[in-house]
């Protein structure tokens, strides 16, 4: 399922649609996807109700939209519980380097361990993304302006760098204030 706002225009008194907007819905909707629209306390309403039910959902919100949801989910305490830090200086420049994404910018992300010993963080999250999606759709959601994509209990586990094992423990970031996630198991 996904969220988004429609352009509207108001004309002499009515509502309407940008046609090019109704088109791009109309294919999503054709491609077996849901596109929704409300005010944002609805938009953040759902996203909510998605992570204490523990569904699987994709939303693409408002930079706004997007606040609201990080600022209640992101407690103090989740932060710390999660084990969510600052990606350094030196991790963003080797995504850049060495995975050829340009600087992602300030991001968050846990860090987990694989039972072979590696550690599973933002460089290996974008690595993962390549190799599962292509380095154009990675680079895509990080070049968005004014949607922010939250996964909410993103079902795709993490696969260890090192030695392909999937990761049981889930991993958790915000990209960019472009690309994000929330898991239930965290105490919603």
């Amino acid at each position: 399922m996904s969220i988004e706002r429609s352009e509207s225009t108001e004309l002499t008194g009515r509502t309407l649609m940008n046609s090019s907007s109704l088109a791009e819905i109309d294919a999503l909707v054709r491609d077996g996807r849901t596109v929704m629209s409300g005010d944002d306390s609805a938009v953040v309403a759902g996203v909510q109700d998605a992570l204490k039910a523990g569904r699987s959902v994709t939303f693409y919100l408002s930079l706004g939209q997007a606040e609201a949801v990080k600022a209640w989910y992101w407690s103090p305490r989740r932060i710390k519980d999660r084990g969510m830090e600052p990606v350094s200086r030196e991790e963003r420049e080797r995504i850049t380097s060495e995975l050829g994404v340009k600087d992602i910018g300030p991001a968050h992300s846990n860090r987990i361990d694989c039972e072979c010993g590696a550690q599973y963080g933002a460089f290996e999250f974008i690595g993962q993304g390549i190799k599962e999606h292509g380095k154009e759709s990675v680079d895509a959601v990080l070049a968005l302006e004014n949607a922010y994509v939250l996964r909410v209990n993103p079902v795709t586990p993490a696969v260890c760098a090192a030695c392909d094992a999937r990761i049981s423990v889930g991993h958790e970031y915000d990209m960019a204030s472009r690309y994000g996630c929330c898991r239930t198991e965290a105490s919603v």
